[in-house]
């Protein structure tokens, strides 16, 4: 799930996995107030994709996207889809769209697979002070890790061309922690000199998954875990959470103290399907998060 700021008119977009086959798509101009669907379909052309298949249900397996505005103007739709030569692995690539709502089309070019391992999930776009770009994602189990890859950051293949190799930057149960064996959804910002490299852990479809996160000085890591969830599930936040993750943070602030964040959760422990938005503000203070009370 992403969420992104358009300067044009002030609006917020959310994007979101859906059915496999098309994503999810939504919009406000204000939190308190609800979101919109977008209506339009597809958001993301994905039969132009000459590198995905089909998953056995039939479905193209499209699994969280995340979106950037470039600086001619177009818009990046980054996401996870079946690999065409491997079946029950996914790739990650990237479409290119006039407009934030979409249609997105796939640069047939830009992927990453790792065909060597179980495949790739998850991507999230990061631009750096210095004009960097980047994109991190997760490997799959066995090989369960956290990667950055850098990209174009200009002209026409911005965003869309990888322009260095993979580091790792986190792996699961790594540092002594215990993730249940799954670490996904990686997001990057930064406030200030610190890197937060936000994820999630544990299993999804449960009341144990959550969002945690770790910091570094330097883009590449190393990255240091947090000991306590940002967000995990309880009623400490003024209502009743149950197994939030996949968060993804408000990109274009002009106050680095404080920022959005927008994310997942179930609101029935034993219905996997029912699953809702949630939005926050996040308090930033040095390298330290956390949700106001």
């Amino acid at each position: 799930m992403t969420l992104a700021l358009t300067n044009e008119d002030g609006t917020w977009y959310s994007f979101g996995t859906g059915n496999g086959k098309d994503f999810q798509g939504a919009k406000t101009s204000d939190f308190t107030k609800g979101w919109t669907r977008l209506t339009s379909k597809p958001i993301l052309a994905i039969n132009e994709a000459t590198w995905a298949g089909q998953m056995e249900s039939g479905s193209s397996g499209l699994w969280a996207p995340d979106v950037m505005r470039r600086t001619d103007g177009k818009y990046v739709m980054y996401f996870a889809a079946q690999d065409k030569l491997k079946i029950s692995q996914h790739c990650i690539g990237g479409a290119i769209s006039d407009t934030i709502a979409g249609v997105y089309h796939p640069v047939n070019d830009f992927y990453q697979c790792n065909r060597t391992s179980n495949g790739v999930i998850d991507p999230a776009w990061f631009k750096d002070t210095d004009g960097k770009q980047y994109v991190v994602y997760k490997t799959e189990i066995p090989a369960n890790y956290l990667e950055i890859r850098e990209v174009a950051n200009s002209g026409e293949k911005e965003g869309v061309q990888w322009t260095g190799n993979a580091v790792k930057l986190l792996k699961v149960n790594g540092q002594g922690f215990n993730d249940g064996n799954n670490m996904e959804a990686p997001y990057l910002f930064k406030r200030g000199d610190v890197y937060f490299l936000m994820y999630s852990t544990h299993i999804t479809m449960d009341g144990s998954y959550d969002v945690q996160y770790a910091t570094s000085k330097n883009v590449r890591g190393p990255y240091t875990r947090i000991n306590e969830p940002l967000l995990k599930s309880g009623t400490q936040y003024g209502c009743k959470l149950i197994g939030p993750g996949g968060a993804s943070f408000q990109r274009y602030v002009s106050d680095g103290s404080a920022t959005k964040v927008i994310f997942h959760g179930l609101t029935d422990a034993m219905d996997i399907n029912k699953r809702v938005v949630y939005t926050a503000d996040v308090k930033v203070d040095g390298d330290k998060l956390s949700i106001p009370s």
